[in-house]
């Protein structure tokens, strides 16, 4: 027999679920007007991209383990004036070997295929201490190059501005100090040169002979000759004047007399004789060199400390006080004007961008001395050797290791 409520109960339950049906499309088309709709859709093509093994936007290199890489760290592309931008993250990293570890970078979307020629990956340590914040923002130049262009923009202003004072001081000062002498520091000087004599000894005896037999080769027998019938002729006739004045002075007519006193050698042999010394005496230090440089230093080490006392608590104060401190007050102001210019190039080059924000160096030395993130710097850089490499930002020391 036909049962009417049956019919009645199997129609609800179909109307019921094409209305849940048709409620859940409605709900998915709303749901896909959603941002958080938005953000699924980019999650899951995230999750497709890290899976995908062939992804052009998959970088794979080795890194050291000291540098510290961790999953999630960031990954920057560095600008021509120095900004930085996110073009990537680290989304694998394998159990070290080593001294190394693989490490995967999945780049962004809009930097995908930026490696795919190879390049280098530039990595930095979180900086720890004020000296290796100096260093990476001194980067990738290494410090002596910019102790370098310091010096160049400083010491021209030392040089112009405080030197010339600073020599003319000490030059005085010395003078005076030598004129003035305590007993007890002019005893211990000619103590000192009179040990350098006795050790320079045999060194002194070879220098008189060279000196003697190169004046010989130069002067001669005829130059010998020739300056005795110099002098003899000025004896001569000083003599006759000198008669001839005495005998005027009889009649009342006493007058001066010029007298003749020339040198014993012409100027031209004066001249020879003296360039050839000159020469003897340097061909004779150099040819000593190190004889004369062991005597000089047997001499001071053997009163090293005596020196040393004497200038830390008497010689060193009185030439600060007398000629470093006036010549540098003297020069102070264009060595400081330097300095900044100095400063403004530096900021210019190494802490700001053209628009005046941090530099990508500047802002991770920041963020990591305030312990705002301990992740490595990862900088990318692309290039055509078919191979990626890692190369250090900061400059390695050999302490660093230790």
């Amino acid at each position: 027999m036909w049962d009417r409520s049956f019919r009645w109960q199997r129609l609800a339950r179909i109307g019921a679920g094409c209305a849940a049906f048709a409620a859940v499309g409605f709900g998915v088309l709303a749901f896909a007007q959603t941002p958080a709709a938005a953000r699924a859709a980019d999650g899951v093509a995230e999750i497709r991209r890290e899976t995908s093994s062939d992804n052009p936007a998959r970088v794979s290199v080795t890194l050291p383990v000291s540098l510290g890489a961790r999953r999630g760290g960031l990954v920057y592309r560095e600008s021509a004036d120095g900004s930085g931008e996110i073009v990537g993250r680290v989304i694998d990293v394998s159990e070290p070997a080593g001294p190394s570890q693989q490490v995967v970078l999945l780049l962004t979307p809009s930097a995908a295929g930026l490696m795919d020629h190879g390049g280098k990956v530039r990595g930095a340590a979180p900086t720890l201490s004020v000296e290796h914040a100096f260093r990476l923002l001194i980067s990738p130049d290494i410090p002596r190059d910019e102790a370098t262009r310091a010096r160049d923009a400083l010491w021209p202003a030392v040089e112009k501005s405080v030197l010339p004072g600073l020599k003319e001081r000490l030059t005085t000062e010395l003078t005076t100090s030598m004129d003035n002498l305590s007993p007890e520091d002019a005893e211990l000087l000619n103590a000192t040169i009179s040990d350098l004599r006795t050790e320079m000894g045999p060194l002194e005896e070879q220098l008189l002979n060279k000196l003697a037999n190169r004046a010989w080769e130069v002067i001669g027998v005829s130059g010998v000759a020739e300056g005795v019938l110099r002098k003899a002729s000025d004896s001569a006739g000083n003599t006759y004047d000198d008669v001839k004045g005495w005998v005027k002075g009889w009649f009342g007519k006493k007058e001066e007399t010029p007298r003749s006193d020339r040198d014993f050698l012409t100027e031209e042999k004066a001249t020879a004789l003296r360039i050839a010394l000159e020469q003897e005496v340097e061909q004779f230090l150099k040819d000593n060199d190190k004889e004369i440089k062991t005597a000089f230093n047997k001499v001071l080490n053997d009163r090293r400390k005596t020196f040393i006392e004497k200038f830390e608590t008497k010689w060193g104060p009185k030439l600060y006080e007398k000629a470093i401190v006036p010549s540098w007050f003297e020069g102070e102001n264009a060595v400081i004007e330097a300095a900044e210019k100095y400063a403004n190039d530096f900021a210019r080059r190494r802490l700001l961008t053209g628009k005046g924000g941090p530099r990508l160096l500047l802002a991770y030395a920041l963020r990591t001395s305030l312990e705002i993130t301990h992740d490595p710097l990862l900088v990318v850089a692309p290039g055509t050797s078919g191979t990626v490499e890692f190369e250090w930002i900061m400059t390695r020391l050999e302490k660093d290791s230790r």
